[in-house]
């Protein structure tokens, strides 16, 4: 049974890392007397969770334990730490060393869900014809898929059924889903005496999660439930379309915006040609009266009227001085913008701060989280291209650095986008060969302090570093920003 998506097989080879070999080699007088391997899960860095049945000799007398990675090039020894037969369960310390942990999904395992049982089949190793040295030889585990078959549990724990093909070997591995996050620790399977189709019980999270807790061991947890690549992208169809719809609404109201305004200043625009058409009437009428009035005047200065013709002299002297003041008042054409200015609402332009401190949410519908925890992040931001001390490269009117985390299995392609206020975070969980690659060449480039030169180192980096990693991450969080202004004195949790 295949995955929707390569995407999803990427998931499960990171879960890949946390899967160990495990051998336990049975002791009488000092002698071995027999060997019996299974397989495991790191559940911390130096605790491996596996079956009881699977270390039954360790348990009931001396026997040496021996723990095999995925990868590289070391084996470890272990002991015996915690056991629990009515469960299936036990835990071993490992002397020395440590194993990628996985992460337990502890949310609900929805009846159909794909998952893929991780481990060391002895058929396999038969066919193969591995040697002894071969067995304690790190290798790459044997992944297999099914489906889950909900509803039913074993008698004696709660287990998950399933149809993924597993056999003598597989016993104590993992059960997990698409998203790589451990759903149960495979432990038997039916008795179909070769007439029946074969099925799968895996220990449950509901049994794993107090069984370590009474051992004193907090495994990685998530309650998120996995995302299949294919639902992600039609998540991610649907928010663009939607997007893209919002944003033809958009330009449809800007243009009947345009269109309305354009309407507005032909209507103010007349109302100005009136104006000035009543104003050079005016005038011309001021002009007319005074006209008169001083020609009044004339005539009852030649009567000897003295009194009156002053004061019709003086009245058509002050008409004839509003002519010009009339003609002046007119408006000018130009000023239909600066009406139309005056009568648009006053909104206050919202500008994007590109510099100073950012609160980042986590926008779970954007983002495909597999195993990390869902939680907020805080940017400090530079015009430059710095984020908290450490320069990024121009890339397409964005920001970009790649990076190996020096704690974790873990490759960072960083990217904010100053225009949306969008920051990006794609995670790739790399096997060692790949991680040592990556580290060795992130060594070459040391320089982190933010200057023109270690911006260009970091292109260099990012540039380099993508290039050795997988086609998609494993792990995509996408955070909506916001601009924190400096009087604000609100924490981000």
């Amino acid at each position: 049974m295949a995955p929707a998506l390569a995407q999803d097989n990427l998931d499960v080879a990171a879960a890949g890392r946390s899967v160990v070999r495990v051998v336990v080699v049975a002791m009488e007088d000092g002698a071995p007397q027999g060997i019996g391997t299974g397989s495991g899960v790191a559940v911390a860095p130096d605790k491996i969770l596996t079956n009881a049945h699977v270390v039954l000799d360790a348990a009931n007398g001396d026997a040496i334990i021996g723990v095999v990675p995925s990868e590289g090039s070391q084996r470890f020894t272990g002991r015996l730490i915690a056991y629990q037969p009515q469960r299936d369960l036990a835990l071993i310390q490992l002397d020395d060393g440590h194993v990628e942990p996985a992460t337990i999904a502890t949310g609900p395992v929805p009846d159909g869900a794909a998952v893929a049982a991780i481990g060391y089949p002895y058929s396999v190793d038969r066919a193969r014809e591995l040697s002894a040295e071969g067995v304690v030889t790190p290798q790459a585990p044997v992944k297999s898929w099914g489906r889950v078959s909900g509803g039913q549990s074993s008698q004696r724990f709660d287990t998950v059924l399933h149809d993924a093909a597993i056999g003598r070997g597989n016993s104590g591995g993992p059960l997990v889903d698409s998203c790589g996050r451990v759903v149960g620790i495979n432990s038997f399977v039916s008795n179909s005496e070769g007439v029946d189709a074969v099925f799968a019980f895996a220990v449950s999270a509901k049994e794993i999660i107090p069984f370590l807790r009474a051992a004193g061991v907090k495994p990685h947890t998530t309650a998120l439930p996995c995302r299949t690549s294919a639902e992600q992208d039609a998540i991610d169809e649907r928010l663009a379309r939607s997007e893209d719809e919002r944003a033809q609404a958009e330009r449809n109201r800007a243009a009947v915006a345009a269109e309305r305004l354009e309407a507005r200043r032909e209507q103010v625009r007349n109302g100005i040609i009136a104006e000035r058409d009543n104003g050079l009437a005016i005038a011309a009428l001021l002009l007319v009266f005074g006209a008169a009035f001083v020609n009044g005047a004339l005539v009852l200065l030649s009567k000897d009227d003295r009194r009156l013709a002053l004061g019709a002299g003086a009245a058509g002297l002050v008409l004839m001085a509003g002519a010009p003041i009339a003609w002046v008042a007119r408006p000018d054409l130009d000023q239909a913008d600066a009406r139309l200015a005056a009568e648009a609402p006053k909104t206050k332009a919202v500008a994007i701060a590109v510099e100073g401190a950012y609160a980042c949410r986590l926008d779970l519908q954007r983002s495909r989280i597999t195993v990390s925890d869902p939680r907020n992040v805080a940017l400090h931001w530079d015009s430059s291209g710095c984020e908290g001390g450490t320069p990024f490269a121009a890339d397409d009117e964005r920001w970009v650095r790649a990076e190996v985390s020096p704690t974790e299995g873990v490759a960072l392609v960083r990217r904010f986008d100053p225009a949306t206020s969008r920051y990006t975070v794609e995670r790739y969980f790399l096997p060692v060969d790949t991680l040592t690659a990556a580290r060795a060449l992130q060594s070459k480039y040391p320089a982190r302090t933010c200057t023109p030169d270690n911006a260009r180192m970091a292109g260099e980096m990012s540039q380099a570093l993508r290039d050795l990693l997988p086609s998609v991450p494993n792990e995509r969080l996408v955070y909506s920003c916001d601009h924190v202004k400096a009087d604000d004195t609100s924490t981000q949790k």
